[in-house]
């Protein structure tokens, strides 16, 4: 063998181990996703994120091979952060014709929401609440960027009053700054003392319980909407492997 083949032997494997060597040393992409805390589905506990909204964002991840990155935001932000392409993905949302300007929705809907939306006042308030109409001479909180049910959203007769979480809706009520707010009952139990709850806070006989989608949504502005077939891919075998309804018992529990 010449010396010039020996040479071109040993640069083909020194260019060979360079190559994996990078291959090896490329890092696994991450997901950013922006997250807004509603107990019991998502919430920060001892500096950790936990809920099915985080369990489920993971198991999709893991099935392309990759890692997230949640970022804490109150509801408002998180859309601000994926319309602008700061955050990748967001979970548990409604979808609407204004959000499917700036995202891309997964299908399936993560889950049919079918827990009623209920309306909360003061027990000590003289106040009426047994029809949608009903609505109109209220000043009704609501989370900043929320969507509720599409006659609510676009009803520009009623007085809506905006906050940053749902802590903040339950305090201003019980200071009676606001008549009345509404969200399902399971996200707001754990934030209210149960004396309080059973004592000062009634539940108003009118509520809208039709099922809505709950879903997951990647920015248009995220590299990652160039894997959206993939992404939809594995939503999908999440869903019809049963891995899907196995997150969202065992939250139930």
């Amino acid at each position: 063998m010449t010396s010039r083949a020996v040479i071109l032997i040993v640069a083909y494997f020194i260019a060979l181990f360079f190559i994996t060597l990078k291959a090896q040393a490329k890092p696994t992409k991450t997901i950013i996703v922006a997250m807004y805390i509603e107990p019991p589905f998502s919430e920060i506990v001892d500096g950790k994120f936990i809920g099915e909204n985080i369990d489920i964002t993971n198991a999709l991840a893991a099935k392309l091979g990759y890692k997230t990155k949640f970022v804490y935001c109150p509801l408002a932000r998180c859309l601000s952060f994926v319309q602008s392409g700061q955050a990748d993905m967001i979970i548990a949302v409604r979808k609407t014709a204004i959000r499917e300007k700036f995202l891309h929705y997964l299908e399936p809907p993560i889950k049919i929401q079918k827990l009623p939306l209920k309306f909360y006042t003061l027990t000590d308030n003289d106040i009426t609440l047994n029809h949608y109409n009903d609505l109109l001479s209220l000043k009704v909180g609501v989370l900043r960027g929320a969507s509720y049910f599409d006659q609510f959203d676009h009803d520009t007769q009623i007085t809506k009053v905006a906050l940053n979480n749902h802590q903040q809706l339950i305090d201003m009520l019980l200071k009676g700054r606001i008549d009345t707010f509404l969200e399902r009952e399971e996200s707001i139990l754990p934030l209210v003392d149960q004396k309080i709850y059973s004592t000062d806070i009634n539940l108003a006989k009118f509520s809208y319980d039709k099922g809505v989608g709950s879903y997951i949504a990647v920015a248009k502005k995220s590299s990652l909407i160039n894997e959206i077939v993939d992404l939809s891919k594995a939503l999908q075998h999440l869903s019809h492997s049963g891995e899907l309804a196995l997150l969202l018992q065992r939250s139930e529990k």
